[in-house]
Parts: structure tokens; C-alpha cells; sequence
């Protein structure tokens, strides 16, 4: 081919269709994804912008190489021949060259500075779009991400474009075999990137038609990442161009065309590469053998029969014992002859993508934590003294039940205060208030597990695999969140029940009285639940590993039982001491009430007997009635006290008896008194004597004279007899025996 300025020419009007052909995709799809609001489009038309910096840098190139070969021709044409045959041309060099030096000046300054420009818009719009999607989330999560509703004319502009794409980047890599034309590689590159980019969101959107979101939310962060790789490989060739060393005349490739790009634009330079590596490696031209000729021939049968095969495999799924499966279409359940599920066996379905497979374990046990999740396996524990270690991101909410029945009898105290005062200050009506919200109500930590599995198909029966999908879905509902949609419904149904069923029962039943039947109520209530919810699924278990008071408060629960039963114990003490000595009292134990009824009875008595005399007098007629009702009562009060027997029956014979020993001493005295009457009558003077003599007895360490007394008078008797000593209870008898 001879290159001239019709070549470049040719070369120039190709770049300006590849810049319009470039332009019109990145309007396109800027324009169709602003207008129906879609987030792939927009990429893929800021991917299509930049590539104009390459299409620009190719039209001034191949028009200034254009005008360089049109300076070519005038010099030989005005070229002159003489002796020495040199023309003014030659001896002017590029002083007169203007349109050569301005080619040198493009490759040495414009297309390294558009390479520069192409690098940092790629970097600008990859971090922008890095930075918008990062507001969405990360791919598979990214729920609110812009998404347009005609999917059937975006996937048909896109392979619209990709084919146009692709044809011109092999229409331009097959003109860069030529060295005039070898710059057009970048452009072809640049056609390749678009091709890509196209094919990509063309995939998203199709994968969009079955309900698989994931592909295009996966697709719009390659984009970007895409960018950035082209940018990092444009500055790599911008570096290398620097120490590459060339040859006389021998221009330097641009930066901004990319090596690998150009690569996909050609692939059979791919086969042709890998042919002189196998030739390489064997060290003989094993390409031109036949029966690498017979595999190169036969290749694409073989691959038809391959994708043949695979085709018909996924019209075939295998189910077996544990598992149930379904046919989708589209997302939409389909089903042969009413037969929506599929037990263990083969069946058959469309080939993919028409129609897809969903396998779902139904023996599968799973078990689901309702309050706190341990990060650990949990292991039984009541009065656990560690905190128990929680999945981060979960907590373990106490639940409210009844108050105590040991906190009652302050209850009544208090209630008996206000009875008898009438009224109380604010101080004990704050205290009466709190020890009411403490009988009341209570808070204690409890971990909840149920074990639970998709309810199997039996015969005649139909398992719950459809309830249990229409139930939820698998998604989070949040990024921090460690359950799903579904398993979130489910945990919530079973703490209503939980919430409902101990608050029927007290602070005593949780942690000691129903204990053992808890997990067995928890398990009747939350089964009933789930099964009038239709969730699906078949409760195993529920499993119910710690119980205790909440927070730290274990141990000061632990120290008011033990109060309790030093308080329980010296109130049995107080009791049987009242018992004893009340039976010691009365005597007959069946007795006590009555006695102390009618001890009672005649207190009231006596207190009326004094109200009356009080008030009417004390001959009225009230304080007579009054005093004849006292009687009565005190007579009853003391037979039943004798009937008893004991030690107060004692006290009353006791007592009975020294009044009477008292009352007989007064009258012997009297009668002692009334028999000296007549002695004394009948010799006084005698009398006296006799008693002073008498006194004289009580002195035996004293002398004692008779004067004055006449012998005749006298008489002195002798006697030696014992007598008890004076002053005692037998000073009688001497006086008996002195008289005789």
C-alpha cells in the first residue's frame, strides 16, 4: 500500500465516524438513563465519555500526518536537480518541514497530555461513582438502587450497541495491521471497552427478567472498577514511553492505546499466541500436525455438543431424601398435574434460563435464639455468675412476671398501719407504692432457643414448604441485622407468646415452682402460634437454659431467701413457744381458742362493767347488769380453766386453798382470843402475870427476880419436858402444857 495523504486521509475520516459513533453511545444511554431513572445506563455512558479524548487525539494526529505527506509532495515537486543535486529543501532541513515538525510536536506533547487528561477523567469518574454507589451498600444488598422498569428496550439499545461496537473495533484492528494505520489500535480498543461495558449491563438487565437482582447490582461496581484499570494501565504507558528507545523516524505508540484492549479486539491473535506457545513448549510446529488441525476444525461442534449437553442436564433435577424442590419460572412457582412440590425422586423442567430449580432441606434441624444468642454453644445455668457472652449485635431483654408471694405479709403490715392510723404520710406512701409495684411485678433474665425444621410431605398430607416461603424471605433486613425477614417473623411470634404466658405466672413459679414445666408451656403456646400463622414449619423443641433473676441482682435474691427463712424460722420458734406455753397454761391443747375466747370475752366485760360505772354510776341499774354479765363470764372462764387442767388451774386451787388456810389461822386466833376472855375475868391480876412471865420466856439469857411476893401465894412446878422453841407454830402446846 503506498501512504500517502489519501491514506491518512481515509485514516482521519475513520476517526471522526469512530468519535460520532463514540458520542452517540455515550448520549444515548446518558439520555435514556436520566430519563427513565436507571443506575446502569448512567455508567455506562460515563465509561463512553473519556474514549472521546482518544478519538480526538486520532483525527488531529492522522489529519497533521495527512497535511505532513501533502508538505512531502510539494518538496519533491518543487525539488530541483543540479550538481551537486540538492534542493533548497535539503539544505533548510524541518526549518521549512512545518506540518513534520507540528507531527513531532503532537506525539511528543498533545496525545502524552490527552493521555494525561483520559487517566484523570477515568480516575474523577470512577471515584464519583464509587462514592454514589457507596450510599446504596455493597452488591447484593443494594434494595433502593435506581433500576429502570422497560428492561426489553435496554437490553435490545444494548447489544444494539455492542454489535456496533464490536464490528468496528474489528474493522479498525484489521486497518492497524498496516503501519500508517496502527494508531487506529486505540480507537479499536476504545470500541472493544464499549462492547464490554454494553454486554455487561445487557447480562444485568436479562439476569433482571428472572428475578436476579444481584447480577446488575454486581455489574454497575465492575464498571467503575473497570475504569480504573484502564486508567492504571494508561499510566503505565505514559511511564514506559518515556525509557522505550526507537528507531530514526519510528514514532512512539500512544499511551492512552491500550494493550489489552487491542488484545480482545483480535482473538485470533489469541489462537495465533497460544499455536507458538504449544509449537514452543513441544519445540516442533505441532499446530500443523492433522490431528491438532482436526481438533481446531472440530472444536466448535465440540463445544455445541458441550453446551447441548449441559442444556439438556438442566432440564434434569435430582432431589433427594432430605430435600423437596420446586420449578420456577421467572420467580413464579410452577407446577404439573396440581403438583407444586416435588419429593425425593427426579423430575423435569425447562432448560435454563426458561425455567430454574429450588431445592430446600426439610430435615434439616434449625434452631433460632428468641432472647440473646450466645456466641458460644449455650449451656444450662441459673444462678450464672459471668455475663453471659452475646453474638455481637444481639441483647438479651428481661421479661416482666408477677411479684413474689414471700413480700405479702409486708403488704399486710402496711395495710394494718393504714387501718389503724387512718392515714399515712408521703414518705410511707412512697414506701407502700414501691412495695406494691414489687409484689406486682417483676423482671427476670431468661434464654430462649426453639428448634424447629420445614414441615416434610407425608403421605396423604402436604408438607409445609410453600407456607414457609410465602411466610418471608432470606433477606436481612439490614446490614447490621443477623436474621432474616423470616426468621425475624418468627422470633417475634413466639416472644408474644412468651411475653403472654409469664405474665400469668409469678417472680416464685419462674425460678423455682414451674421450672421444669416451662420449656414444655413455652413449647404448647408457640407451637399453636406458628401453626395458626401457616408458617410451615414443625416446633422440635424449645429449650430454655438460663433463668434468673435480672442483671447482678442473683445474689441479693439469694441473701432475702436466706432472710426469709431466719425470719420463717424464729416466727416457727415464736409459734411454738406460744404453743407451749399456752398448752402449759390451759393444759388441754383443745382448749386454748376456747380459753382464750373467754378470757377475751370477760375482758370486754370488765371494760363495759367500767364504761358503765363511769358513766351512770356505780348503783345504777347499767353498772348492776354490767357487773351480773361479768360474773357469768368469769364463772364460764374459770370452769373451763379448771377443765383444763393446767398450770393457771393450779394457781386458782392454789390460791382457793391459802385463802382458806388463811381464813381458818384468823378464826383459830379468834377462838384462842374469845377462850382467854374468861380467864382473864375470872383472875385478872393472875392474867397478867401469866402473860408477863410469858414475855419474861422470850429473854432466857436475862436474870429475873420475883420481889414482892407472898409464899403462900406461891406455887413452883418442875417439870423436865421438851418444848419447841417460842415464837413458832407449837408455842400453843407450852402454853397448853403450863396452863395444865
Amino acid at each position: 500500500m503506498r501512504v500517502d495523504h489519501l491514506a491518512y486521509q481515509r485514516a482521519t475520516n475513520i476517526s471522526v465516524f469512530g468519535f460520532f459513533l463514540q458520542l452517540l453511545v455515550a448520549l444515548t444511554f446518558l439520555i435514556y438513563g436520566l430519563a427513565v431513572g436507571d443506575t446502569p445506563s448512567i455508567m455506562a455512558s460515563l465509561w463512553a465519555f473519556p474514549p472521546l479524548l482518544i478519538w480526538i487525539g486520532l483525527i488531529l494526529v492522522f489529519n497533521q500526518h495527512k497535511m505532513e505527506r501533502l508538505e512531502s509532495l510539494e518538496e519533491d515537486e518543487l525539488s530541483t536537480g543540479g550538481v551537486a543535486g540538492e534542493s533548497i529543501f535539503d539544505r533548510a532541513g524541518d526549518e521549512v518541514r512545518v506540518a513534520a515538525r507540528r507531527v513531532k510536536l503532537l506525539y511528543r506533547w498533545i496525545l502524552p497530555v490527552l493521555s494525561v487528561l483520559y487517566v484523570v477523567s477515568l480516575i474523577v469518574l470512577a471515584w464519583r461513582m464509587f462514592a454514589w454507589l457507596s450510599l446504596y451498600g455493597e452488591p447484593g444488598s443494594m434494595k433502593n438502587l435506581p433500576m429502570a422498569d422497560g428492561k426489553g428496550w435496554l437490553v435490545a439499545i444494548c447489544l444494539g450497541f455492542t454489535a456496533a461496537s464490536f464490528i468496528c473495533s474489528r474493522f479498525l484492528s484489521g486497518m492497524a495491521e498496516l503501519k500508517a494505520w496502527q494508531n487506529l489500535r486505540a480507537g479499536s480498543g476504545a470500541m472493544v471497552g464499549n462492547a464490554l461495558v454494553l454486554l455487561l449491563v445487557a447480562i444485568g438487565v436479562i439476569c433482571r427478567f428472572f428475578d436476579v437482582d444481584n447480577a446488575i447490582q454486581l455489574v454497575v461496581w465492575i464498571i467503575p472498577c473497570f475504569m480504573v484499570l484502564a486508567a492504571v494501565e494508561v499510566l503505565l504507558n505514559l511511564i514506559l514511553n518515556v525509557y522505550r528507545p526507537r528507531t530514526q523516524g519510528d514514532f512512539s505508540r500512544p499511551a492512552f492505546d491500550s494493550r489489552f484492549l487491542s488484545l480482545l479486539s483480535q482473538p485470533d491473535s489469541i489462537v495465533r499466541s497460544a499455536n507458538e506457545a504449544v509449537n514452543y513448549q513441544f519445540g516442533f510446529d505441532i499446530s500443523s500436525s492433522w490431528g491438532y488441525q482436526l481438533v481446531l476444525r472440530s472444536g466448535g461442534w465440540l463445544v455445541v455438543l458441550g453446551l447441548a449437553a449441559l442444556i439438556g442436564l438442566s432440564t434434569m433435577v435430582v432431589v433427594d431424601g432430605r430435600q423437596e424442590g420446586l420449578r420456577l419460572r421467572q420467580g413464579a412457582i410452577v407446577g404439573d398435574d396440581g403438583t407444586m412440590v416435588h419429593g425425593s425422586g427426579l423430575f423435569w423442567k425447562l432448560p435454563w434460563p426458561l425455567e430454574t430449580s429450588g431445592l430446600y432441606e426439610v430435615t434439616t434441624e434449625r434452631v433460632l435464639a428468641i432472647n440473646g444468642q450466645e456466641l458460644s454453644s449455650p449451656s444450662s445455668s441459673i444462678w450464672g455468675k459471668d455475663d453471659i457472652k452475646l453474638v455481637v449485635g444481639d441483647v438479651m431483654e428481661p421479661f416482666i412476671v408477677a411479684g413474689s408471694r414471700m413480700g405479702e405479709g409486708n403488704m399486710g403490715l402496711m395495710k394494718g398501719l393504714i387501718e389503724a392510723t387512718g392515714s399515712l404520710d408521703d414518705q410511707l406512701e412512697s414506701d407502700l407504692e414501691k412495695d406494691r409495684w414489687d409484689i406486682v411485678n417483676a423482671l427476670v433474665d431468661m434464654q430462649i432457643y426453639i428448634t424447629y425444621r420445614i414441615r416434610p410431605s407425608v403421605e396423604g398430607q402436604n408438607g409445609g414448604l410453600l407456607d414457609y416461603l410465602s411466610f418471608g424471605s432470606e433477606r436481612r433486613s439490614s446490614r447490621q441485622s443477623l436474621l432474616t425477614e423470616r426468621e425475624t417473623a418468627l422470633k417475634q411470634l413466639a416472644l408474644s407468646q412468651v411475653t403472654q404466658y409469664l405474665g400469668t405466672l409469678g417472680l416464685d413459679d419462674v425460678l423455682s415452682l414451674d421450672r421444669s414445666r416451662l420449656a414444655e408451656s413455652l413449647h404448647t403456646r408457640i407451637r399453636a402460634s406458628l401453626d395458626k400463622m401457616d408458617t410451615g414449619i414443625e416446633l422440635l423443641g424449645v429449650d430454655v437454659p438460663v433463668v434468673r433473676p435480672v442483671g447482678s441482682m442473683a445474689n441479693a435474691f439469694e441473701d432475702l431467701d436466706i432472710a426469709m427463712q431466719q425470719s420463717d424460722s424464729l416466727i416457727a420458734e415464736a409459734e411454738r413457744n406460744r404453743v407451749v406455753m399456752l398448752t402449759s397454761m390451759v393444759g388441754n391443747p383443745d382448749l386454748v381458742d376456747t380459753v382464750l375466747e373467754a378470757i377475751e370475752n370477760v375482758e370486754n366485760a370488765r371494760n363495759e362493767q367500767d364504761e358503765a360505772i363511769a358513766t351512770h354510776g356505780e348503783d345504777s341499774e347499767e353498772a348492776r347488769r354490767a357487773a351480773e354479765v361479768l360474773d357469768e363470764f368469769s364463772m364460764k372462764a374459770s370452769k373451763l380453766v379448771r377443765r383444763g387442767g393446767g398450770r393457771a388451774a393450779q394457781l386458782i386451787s392454789t390460791a382457793e386453798r391459802d385463802k382458806w388456810v388463811s381464813l381458818m389461822e384468823q378464826r383459830t386466833q379468834a377462838s384462842r382470843i374469845l377462850g382467854q376472855g374468861a380467864a382473864y375475868r375470872a383472875a385478872p391480876e393472875l392474867y397478867r402475870q401469866w402473860h408477863t412471865m410469858q414475855a419474861y420466856r422470850n429473854f432466857p439469857e436475862f436474870r429475873k427476880y420475883i420481889i414482892g411476893i407472898d409464899p403462900d401465894r406461891m406455887k413452883v412446878n418442875v417439870g423436865l419436858n421438851e418444848y419447841a422453841s417460842p415464837g413458832t407454830i407449837y408455842s400453843d402446846t407450852i402454853l397448853t402444857e403450863e396452863e395444865e
